[in-house]
Parts: C-alpha cells; structure tokens; sequence
C-alpha cells in the first residue's frame, strides 16, 4: 500500500469514528492522563498530552491531566491517585516512568480500577514504570529492558490486522522512532545479568510472554535493516505493541511515541493511539 493509499485509508477510519462518537447521545468517555517523570523527562510528554486530549472529541473521550510532566523529579506529586479519585474515570492514560512516588495502596488502587473493570493504555516508556511493584508489570504486559534502535527506521510486522489499534495499517507499518527490548522472565539472582534495565539497573519482575498477552505489532527483522539494531538478530521476536483483557478490564501498549513531531504530523499513529484508547475504553471492539 502507498503512503497516499495509507493516509486515505487513515481518513476514512478517523471518518468512521466520528460518524460513530457523534450517532447518538452517549456521554464521552472519561480518560486519565498521567506524564510523571521519575527516571527521564522526555520532550514528547507535553506533545503526547496535547494530542491525546484534542483527538477526544472525535474519539468519545474526554481527557483529564495533571500536566505531570512539568513536575521536577524531586517533586513528584500522585497523591491524588486514590480509589475515589480513579472511581470517576472510565480508563487511565500513562507515559510514565520510574518507581513512583505512590503508596502501597496507591499502586493497588490503580491496578484495581483496571482489574475491576476499567481500561489502560501506556505508551512508550510506561513501560520503565513501577519497576518496584509486580503487579503494574502484569497488568502492561512487560518491563523495559534496552533501546532497540533510536531514531531508526524500523519495519514493523502487524500481527492482527483487525485490532482498532492496527486495522488501519495493512501488513506492515514502516516508522521512525524508539523502540524497546523487553525483560523475558523475572530477574533471578542464579543470573543477576539478565533481566536488568540496562540505563538505570531496575530488575525487572515480570518477563512478557505471547502466552500472556496479544501481540499487535513486531519488528520483522526480515524487512528492517537490522544490522544497526542492538541485540536483534534475524527470525527473532521482537513484540512493539500488545493488548490484554485484565480482569475485567482492558489493557493497551504500544512502544512508540518517542517523537515530538509524530504526536502532531503522523495519521498513521494517530489512528493507532486512537484506536487503542478507543479499545481500551470499551468504545470498539475487534
């Protein structure tokens, strides 16, 4: 398929949901967007909230953000996350990362709402948060490990051509941004090199697992040049993007989102974040 062919097919499907959000009276959906930085601030969480908040009225969400992101490391502030608070939402958004500053009962709050029914959807480096907290890992899917390839050109193979997350894309999605390797099992101290995060030495609790979740999106080695990318090696299994029912709730990944630029200027991304946000809230089904 062409990039022209592509972007058509985007503006149809974007057509498509705003023919569906706008059909009746149904009240938009109420998402939480959380962009807490613990490890490292990156520029996109500014760009990514922005995005997201004005994709809502087409989508059928409405977004609430506590602009986390322009909170100092030191001054991390998630004490409004409670049981109560959660309870008004209808899923929660996070571009986190780092072992942040919640209470136990904060973090089982959180993956209480997802697990009692409501949806989650973590972008990019979620995947470096709560590395303290097992639970968290479950309910995402995965810990970060390493970069894959930053900046580079990266083929990626869609396994599910029906998702709302990947409906849009045909067989392959070609796509410049970060992308990540992930712990495949729980750090064991019988080999203390393996499953570490590698840039700030979090072990890792929980390996991702196909068994476990629902691979949208991988890197096909066969199509990408990978002989710039660390660690990947021809035939491998490289899962970007994944959903999960939790619970009675939903959950959504995706690795990518490190761009500035590709929250403003990529249909095709936006259609992708769209339609798993979309997924996670209950708004579409595959």
């Amino acid at each position: 398929m062409s990039a022209a062919s592509k972007v058509g097919l985007i503006a149809i499907c974007l057509g498509g949901i705003v023919a569906a959000s706008t059909a009746g009276p149904q009240a938009p959906k109420k998402l939480l967007f959380l962009t807490h930085a613990g490890l490292y601030k990156h520029t996109s969480l500014g760009p990514a909230e922005m995005a997201v908040a004005s994709w809502g009225e087409e989508a059928g969400y409405e977004v609430t953000s506590v602009q986390g992101y322009l909170q100092e490391q030191e001054e991390l502030d998630l004490s409004v996350i409670t049981a109560e608070y959660l309870a008004q939402f209808d899923g929660v958004m996070m571009m986190t990362n780092g072992n942040l500053p919640m209470r136990d009962e904060q973090k089982r709050a959180l993956v209480d709402f997802v697990r009692q029914g409501g949806g989650f959807v973590a972008v990019h480096c979620a995947a470096l948060t709560l590395f303290d907290y097992p639970a968290f890992g479950e309910m995402l899917g995965a810990y970060f490990r390493r970069t894959v390839a930053p900046g580079q050109l990266v083929v990626l193979k869609v396994e599910d051509q029906e998702h709302p997350a990947t409906k849009m894309l045909g067989s392959s999605w070609p796509i410049v941004d970060e992308f990540y390797h992930y712990g495949t099992s729980a750090w064991s101290a019988e080999r203390p090199d393996e499953n570490v995060d590698v840039l700030f030495g979090n072990r890792i609790p929980v390996g991702l697992s196909r068994d476990r979740v629902h691979v949208l999106l991988s890197i096909d080695t066969r199509e990408s040049d990978i002989d710039e990318f660390a660690e990947v090696e021809l035939g491998g299994d490289y899962p970007q993007s994944w959903v999960q029912d939790f619970g009675e709730g939903r959950s959504f990944y995706t690795s990518l989102g490190h761009r500035d630029d590709i929250w403003s200027n990529d249909p095709v991304f936006r259609a992708h974040v769209v339609g798993g946000i979309r997924w996670a809230l209950g708004l579409e089904d595959e």
